[in-house]
């Protein structure tokens, strides 16, 4: 990370946690509480909606390098989708929201962009 002092690097490493998931395994659940982001350090998965059918409908794949529970953070919405693990395993780096704001507030604006392909699968009342 060029141009970030020690420190800063050090309050971003101390904030945040890896954890690993198994397939078939749920990340976040749609319809919960929304307090921590995420980053696809291994592995893959993809995200379910809820559309009214009997099985939930993929919207969308997530591999290394992409993130999520980032609209739940800046909306304080409950979440969007299902995260389910589809790989053996998946890695993944999580923050909390406080810290998340309190390291990341700059990005807000890009992934406030990100949101906007999320209202493409929105279920219209």
């Amino acid at each position: 990370m060029k141009n970030v002092d020690p420190y800063e690097r050090s309050q971003l490493g101390d904030a945040i946690i890896e954890q690993s998931f198994k397939e078939g395994e749920y990340i976040i659940t749609e319809g919960q509480e929304g307090n921590t982001f995420f980053l696809v350090s291994e592995g893959t998965a993809i995200a379910t909606k809820n559309l009214g059918q009997d099985e939930p409908t993929k919207v969308k794949d997530y591999e290394k390098g992409n993130y999520f529970g980032e609209r739940a953070l800046l909306t304080s919405e409950l979440r969007a989708a299902n995260i389910v693990v589809t790989s053996p395993e998946c890695v993944v780096l999580s923050i909390d929201r406080d810290s998340f704001v309190r390291l990341l507030g700059p990005l807000q604006s890009i992934l406030q962009r990100q949101m906007e392909e999320y209202h493409k699968f929105s279920v219209s009342s």
